[in-house]
């Protein structure tokens, strides 16, 4: 039943390696999926995701039954894509079944994608029965949804413990306290009818009642998250990292490297996702990691401007081109642009001098 119900679902494939993509779409086909569509990117993915939500239910691209996506791809990885799905005000269906893969994972990274809404992750390479389980566990359960302060997703306990020793979770089976309707507004829970059950069946989308679902994410739309919400953490660990390889100079060849690796993703993704001045100020960070090592103090001295300037567009949400804000701390960009420059002559390769990465 639950292999022949495939033929009806719409998956979509998230890697920004073709032949990882070429592979995971035939093995699904194989499974019995009926409908692959496959992408590059995140940035790809979220286009695809709005494109199928408003096109018609009948026709080719479907609304996405489930997605799957690759841990680390560039210019926006599966994690971020994740969040914009389930979070986004901007996201078509912030209910739609999630899976991950990653060719390293560990039990951080299971933890961060349970705790970011996915149904479920799973290891590269794979088997062809590993992953008919995955699919078939993902598309025919339904679990329900909760909504607290730092969560979003499907129910992240596999199973239903008779004694738990400390319960933690403020809604109680049977799910009856919606969002809003308790003592914290941010809390609830949304126990949605199986549509997928429906399509598996074969019955039409255009004549699935999903009302509920509508319900729902009206419910959602006060409770929106931007991408700004998601690296406020990003921004702290740099400033962290900068003020540590500030006190220790043992530790800045170091503390330089992992800023540099967050910095990377910085300023590849805020552009993207609506936030510029996000990519502008890491690029700067970016050319500062770049300079003369034993010119640390005119150089830290552009890293804390850089960070505060970052700080400022993400604690106040500075999109686009930023209006006066915006204006104001372009030109503070400028300025630190000049400064970077007086401390990277062009021939500084060749004298052999020693930067930080």
């Amino acid at each position: 039943m639950e292999d022949q119900g495939l033929r009806h679902c719409s998956v979509l494939v998230a890697d920004d390696s073709a032949a990882s993509r070429m592979l995971l779409a035939t093995t699904l086909h194989d499974i019995g999926v009926g409908i692959v569509n496959t992408v590059p990117n995140g940035v790809a993915a979220m286009e695809h995701l709005r494109h199928s939500a408003t096109s018609s239910m009948t026709g080719q691209t479907p609304p996405v039954d489930l997605l799957i996506t690759e841990w680390d791809m560039e210019p926006v990885g599966g994690m971020m894509l994740i969040n914009w799905l389930r979070r986004h005000m901007d996201s078509p269906d912030r209910f739609t079944r999630t899976m991950i893969m990653s060719g390293e994972l560990d039990a951080e990274k299971v933890e961060r994608a349970r705790n970011a809404g996915v149904n479920a992750v799973f290891a590269k390479p794979f088997s062809i029965n590993s992953l008919r389980k995955h699919i078939t566990t993902v598309m025919f359960n339904n679990p329900p949804f909760f909504k607290s302060d730092a969560y979003f997703g499907p129910d992240r306990r596999r199973h239903a413990p008779e004694i738990v020793l400390e319960e933690r979770r403020r809604v109680q089976k049977p799910y009856s306290e919606v969002l809003g309707s308790g003592q914290d507004p941010n809390v609830g829970c949304f126990d949605l009818p199986h549509y997928m059950s429906e399509v598996a069946l074969g019955r039409t989308r255009e004549r699935i009642n999903y009302a509920e679902r509508h319900w729902a994410h009206q419910s959602l739309q006060p409770h929106s998250e931007d991408y700004v919400d998601w690296v406020r953490g990003d921004v702290d660990v740099l400033r962290l990292a900068f003020r540590l390889a500030d006190e220790n100079p043992e530790m800045r060849t170091r503390n330089m490297s992992l800023m540099g690796n967050l910095i990377h993703r910085l300023e590849r993704e805020g552009a993207l996702l609506g936030y510029p001045l996000i990519s502008a100020f890491s690029h700067t960070l970016a050319n500062a990691i770049k300079t003369d090592a034993r010119l640390w103090r005119q150089t830290a001295e552009i890293f804390d401007a850089a960070l505060s300037g970052l700080d400022t567009v993400v604690r106040q949400n500075v999109r686009g081109d930023g209006g006066a804000v915006g204006k104001a701390l372009n030109d503070s960009l400028s300025r630190l642009n000049k400064k970077i420059l007086l401390l990277r002559p062009l021939n500084a390769h060749r004298q052999g001098i020693a930067r930080f990465g």
